[in-house]
């Protein structure tokens, strides 16, 4: 009744790795100690090949085997390692890929046995590290400074324009028989056919604007180009102030 069982196990096992495949091939060897078995073989599936590893425990308590098992495929051969951690009476296997090819043991298997180390209790009370800080206290001292700003006042002079004055003469009804110049009745002329008026030309200023320094000239009268008029005609320089001179100013005979 236990071969059977075993059988079953084992058939089952490769079926699980390689469901619904013909096995090409399968070489099982075993390696029994009073505490444990360990069977190893090759299979071959679909041009691939494992390596199962199967092992049972009889020990008391878990262990940890580790099953090295050398392979070789044609010519190359090489040792291939399970790890397997198992409870008290139980069974386990694994299956190892190998390759392309098919691949044949070569002796048998080695094995060692380890017991796993306890993991660590949840209620054991965990160290507790004390650490001493020392606080040391550092002052910063910040000097601010009081600035006092003195105002700058900056006055910009803005020229003075000098006006331009422009004199519109109007003339008066019958003016054009003084050539445009003003109507007056002391004889002032723009018609060339009068006589020129030398100094001192009285009675001048009250008909045209006179220039500033019109007293002092010594020549004859005449008119600028801004309309002012002048008593140095003739002289040069006469209108230098004033654009130049425009025209003389004649006085109609007696």
């Amino acid at each position: 009744m236990a071969a059977a069982v075993t059988l079953g196990f084992v058939i089952g096992g490769l079926n699980a790795l390689t469901p619904r495949v013909a096995l090409s091939a399968s070489v099982s060897s075993a390696v029994s100690a009073s505490k444990h078995a360990v069977t190893t073989s090759t299979t071959k599936v679909g041009g691939k090949s494992y390596l199962r590893v199967q092992v049972t425990s009889k020990y008391g308590t878990s262990k940890k085997f580790t099953v090295k098992q050398r392979v070789c495929v044609k010519s190359a051969c090489r040792t291939v390692t399970s790890a397997l951690s198992i409870k008290a009476g139980r069974t386990a296997w694994q299956g190892i890929y190998l390759g392309t090819g098919t691949y044949k043991k070569s002796g048998v298997p080695s094995v060692s046995v380890t017991t796993p180390k306890p993991a660590p209790s949840a209620s054991a009370p965990r160290p507790t590290a004390t650490a001493t800080i020392r606080v040391t206290e550092t002052v910063t001292v910040t000097t601010v400074a009081t600035v006092t700003a003195t105002p700058t006042v900056t006055v910009t002079a803005t020229p003075t324009a000098t006006p331009t004055v422009t004199v519109t003469v109007t003339q008066a009804p019958g003016s054009e028989a003084l050539c445009g110049a003003p109507t007056n009745s002391y004889g002032f002329t723009f018609c060339g056919t009068g006589n020129g008026v030398p100094a001192p030309a009285q009675n001048a200023c009250d008909v045209f604007n006179c220039i500033a320094s019109f007293d002092d000239g010594e020549g004859y009268l005449v008119m600028c180009n801004d309309q002012m008029v002048s008593l140095s005609g003739g002289i040069e320089g006469a209108c230098s102030s004033h654009r130049g001179v425009l025209r003389t100013i004649y006085r109609t005979a007696a």
